[in-house]
């Protein structure tokens, strides 16, 4: 059940094992993660910083810890907005966290406190791309936060308009709102609709449904992922088997792991 692998877009192995949420405490190491990886056949992940020094997440040295254990591990950073916030430039800032060695980057508005209209946010998107940084951002637009009101699909299109050919992952699919989100994807060919915590979080909903729909119809604009250490890589490769049950195996490639591997092969 295990002959297709996977590239798991998202991930957080921290280096003190820790986690946002203290359940998980102890349970978010690396070697944990790549020894699931091994038993679940999925070949290649991001791990991705969360940052505030969330399971001693540091800046400086998270790129390399995360290549010290794995070639197989592709780290991303937290992109910290109060850096910008001090007067370094974009353009300064993003160089920097390539030549630590990141590949990419996290725009998480929730925990960052921005939203897409954010001053910075253009710019980022389009010098990453220069660089060759991977730009994921999150869409999971749900929160106490009454500022987060302004995130939603309607100024998620917005902000792509100001940036059309660019290229971006959107984390999350945009959650409950996936379809919605997927409609918008669909006008941007730079655009890579993601599928980690959607994918395992509404189980058993009409979500799975739409999942199902879109993996027949939108198969070459999709990848997925656990956002472990919130759902495990066991999870993950349970829902990808479920989903894409007498799925033509193009189709399941295309979803498990040559879409991301196309989108970000040049940069790992």
């Amino acid at each position: 059940m295990n002959e297709i692998a996977i590239f798991d877009s998202l991930t957080h192995p921290m280096p003190n094992s820790g986690w946002i949420n203290s359940q998980f405490d102890q349970q978010n190491s690396i070697e944990k993660l790549t020894a699931s990886m091994k038993i679940q056949n999925i070949q290649w992940a991001l791990a991705v910083g969360m940052g505030s020094e969330i399971g001693g997440y540091h800046e400086k040295t998270y790129a390399s810890f995360v290549r010290d254990h794995s070639d197989n591990l592709f780290p991303i950073a937290f992109l910290n907005f109060e850096v910008l916030n001090t007067g370094t430039t974009v353009i300064a800032y993003l160089a920097s966290l390539k030549k630590l060695g990141y590949v990419g980057i996290k725009i998480h508005p929730r925990i960052s406190s921005i939203t897409y209209s954010n001053k910075f946010l253009i710019s980022i998107i389009k010098e990453a791309n220069q660089l060759g940084l991977v730009v994921l951002l999150c869409t999971y637009f749900w929160s106490r936060d009454k500022k987060m009101c302004a995130n939603n699909p309607e100024q998620l299109l917005e902000l792509l308009c100001e940036v059309p050919e660019e290229k971006i992952v959107l984390l999350h699919g945009g959650a409950v709102r996936l379809l919605e989100v997927a409609e918008i994807a669909r006008q941007f060919q730079g655009v890579l609709l993601d599928l980690s915590f959607t994918l395992c979080k509404y189980e058993g909903s009409s979500i799975d449904l739409d999942i199902r729909y879109l993996f027949e119809k939108f198969d070459r604009r999709i990848c997925i992922g656990s956002d472990s250490p919130e759902f495990d890589l066991s999870k993950l490769r349970q829902r990808f088997n479920q989903l894409t049950e007498g799925l033509d195996i193009v189709k399941k490639k295309n979803i498990g792991f040559q879409n991301l591997q196309t989108y970000v092969g040049a940069n790992l």
